[in-house]
């Protein structure tokens, strides 16, 4: 495991370091701007400022984190720094740490109250930003409204929760933590290049975990030393150790990392190393052995298709074709028939209760985070499966409406296909947010994601950029039609 540990580490500090470099080349881009809105004294002092804040940081990181740290805490003072200069810049960096989640790594009080930190420096950065700009409004549209509804009618739900305490509790400690994500991302950008950094910030922190995981699987088999009586299917480490979960990360990120590749000005070899990254990605798909997460693999390259096709005909042909692979595939794995059939089993079990829960508790569900605690008893002929009563819903859908009652399913299901909407108006020249959102959303119909971060940083990222996109548009149409009309005065 320490090797492992070591592992992490190193990979985590060249990730950090690619970030840093990342930061640096925006904030190059951004010189022009920052000279013109600037007077060079008010330069100098932020220069000193910045000074003072990377040597001051990277003396108290080194100093928590000991040798080993002093990589570790120089970048993260860089790019803690660099968060000064921009929401933009402040939220990416809050996303990649949440994605990467170096706390889980580090053993100290320091890293480990990292997010909190993060979090307040963000919404400072946020807010004073605002302030500068006199901008005294929040970004609000039909997207924040859902889910402000939904994360209200989650936490009344709270209060029926057989352990009212603990709901509580898993509602500040798990749940709102998307919640904050997706209102942070809609006001920290003011254009819809300024997403390109939070973009890459996904790539990067998504890319990272496939390596660990991928190491990891070679650690594993190595100390088995080739005998291996079961297939050994892909983990991670963290809340994503399990192998269906970290599948549905990759899911998430496959579109992002294919068109940032494809969008970069590498052409011929953009397509080469966009073909080979699709590759090493899909065998870890591959790897992970869900079958879930291959109807998603699947259903993401479909959807790019189906952006691209407008003959209903193709469209049906490319969904049947998809649909063909995805159970091909299912023949070709190598898990045993008895496991296979045994979490299908389970799987069916799960849901019959979900829906028992639901429509026997049709307000508020059985409570927040009350699925395991309620499941033996609502087990149809109390039929708890295989995998004993310690079980969540193995599905987002089943698990909001079992949890929180169908107000709560509706609002979820009307964030989800409000952002798959916005993300129809930009597939023109943003495809891969329609992409992610259909294959993600198929994943997690498997799978139990509905309080974690990443459905929240996906709609948000999918609502906000079509938003951006859409005002630059009408300002740009706008100033159009003024100019024609003092050219033809």
């Amino acid at each position: 495991m320490n090797e492992l540990n070591d592992f992490i580490i190193e990979i985590q500090q060249v990730f950090l370091g690619l970030l840093t470099l990342a930061f640096s080349f925006f904030i190059f881009l951004d010189l022009d701007t920052i000279k013109e809105k600037l007077p060079r004294s008010t330069r100098v002092f932020i220069g000193l400022i910045f000074i003072t804040s990377v040597l001051g940081l990277s003396y108290n990181f080194i100093e928590s984190l000991g040798q080993e740290g002093i990589i570790y805490g120089l970048e993260l003072a860089l790019l803690i720094t660099m968060s000064l200069m921009g929401p933009k810049f402040a939220v990416s960096l809050f996303i990649y740490l949440l994605l990467s989640r170096p706390w889980e790594v580090f053993d100290h009080q320091l890293m480990q109250s990292m997010p909190r930190d993060i979090f307040y420096l963000t919404a400072l950065v946020l807010i004073g930003y605002k302030i500068i700009k006199k901008e005294f409004f929040f970004r609000f549209n039909l997207g924040s409204a859902l889910l402000i509804l939904f994360a209200s009618w989650v936490f009344l739900s709270a209060f029926f929760s057989p352990n009212q305490a603990n709901s509580i509790y898993n509602f500040f400690e798990v749940f709102s933590k998307g919640v904050i994500v997706f209102l942070l991302i809609q006001n920290g950008f003011e254009h819809g290049s300024d997403l390109r950094i939070a973009k890459l910030t996904v790539v990067l922190a998504i890319i990272e975990k496939s390596i660990i995981s991928f190491y990891q699987s070679y650690l594993q088999a190595q100390s088995s030393h080739g005998v291996v009586e079961e297939y050994q299917r892909l983990e991670s480490v963290g809340i994503l150790s399990n192998s269906n979960d970290i599948a549905a990360i990759f899911i998430l990120a496959i579109p992002f990392c294919l068109l940032f590749i494809l969008k970069t000005k590498l052409k011929p070899f953009s397509w080469i190393i966009t073909i080979v990254a699709g590759l090493l990605m899909s065998y870890l798909v591959w790897k992970s052995q869900s079958r879930g997460a291959m109807l998603a693999l699947m259903a993401t390259g479909a959807s790019y298709f189906f952006l691209q096709v407008k003959s209903k005909k193709h469209v049906l042909m490319i969904i049947t074709l998809a649909l063909i692979a995805a159970f091909g595939s299912f023949a070709l794995m190598k898990r045993g028939s008895a496991d296979l059939e045994g979490s299908t089993s389970n799987r069916v079990i799960f849901w019959k209760a979900g829906a028992n829960m639901a429509v026997r508790n049709p307000v508020f569900g059985v409570g927040f985070w009350g699925f395991n605690d309620n499941f033996a008893s609502y087990a149809i002929d109390g039929n708890t499966g295989s995998e004993g009563t310690h079980m969540t819903a193995h599905s987002s859908w089943v698990q909001i409406m079992a949890e929180n009652g169908f107000m709560a399913l509706f609002l979820f299901l009307g964030l989800w296909l409000y952002s798959m909407s916005k993300a129809y108006t930009i597939r023109k020249n943003e495809p891969e947010y329609f992409m992610s959102l259909v294959g993600y959303g198929v994943t997690i119909t498997f799978l139990s994601h509905a309080y974690l971060l990443f459905p929240y940083i996906l709609c948000s990222l999918a609502i906000t950029q079509a938003s951006l996109d859409n005002e630059e548009k009408v300002e740009s149409s706008v100033s159009e039609n003024s100019f024609k009309e003092v050219s033809y005065a």
